[in-house]
């Protein structure tokens, strides 16, 4: 059953609605749910806890670490311990000599591959 809104709202359709959706009332198909007269709406305002704002107010807002701002930590010491063998290991560059994509991007957008090197001396002499 596609999606119905207010504009396309189909009585019949939503008796037929299968989809059981359960809410703090009881049980609801789906389709009544989401669209119809606004039970969702009805539903969600009946049970909510608080506004948005009431919550700031209550609890205050929390503090956004974006924007390149520095975090307060208590202490910086960790105990990570790091294999010196696999440190200094080289990459791993098996995928890119088979030319097969690491990422999605790669298959998406796949980077041109260079000649071999017997071919490049033909092109150039």
């Amino acid at each position: 059953m596609w999606f119905q809104d207010l504009f396309n709202y189909d009585f019949r359709r939503t008796e037929q609605c299968i989809i059981p959706y359960a809410t703090q009332q009881g049980e609801i198909s789906f389709c009544a749910y989401n669209t119809g007269v606004g039970w969702r709406n009805i539903i969600e305002k009946m049970h909510m806890t608080a506004t948005l704002t009431k919550w700031y107010e209550e609890h205050g807002r929390h503090e956004i670490f974006a924007g390149g701002k520095k975090v307060a930590l208590e202490s910086v010491e960790h105990s990570l311990k790091l294999n010196p063998e696999h440190v200094h290991a080289a990459a791993n560059d098996t995928l890119d000599k088979l030319g097969i994509a690491k990422t999605a991007r790669d298959e998406k957008f796949p980077r041109p591959r260079s000649p071999p090197k017997a071919n490049r001396l033909k092109m150039t002499a």
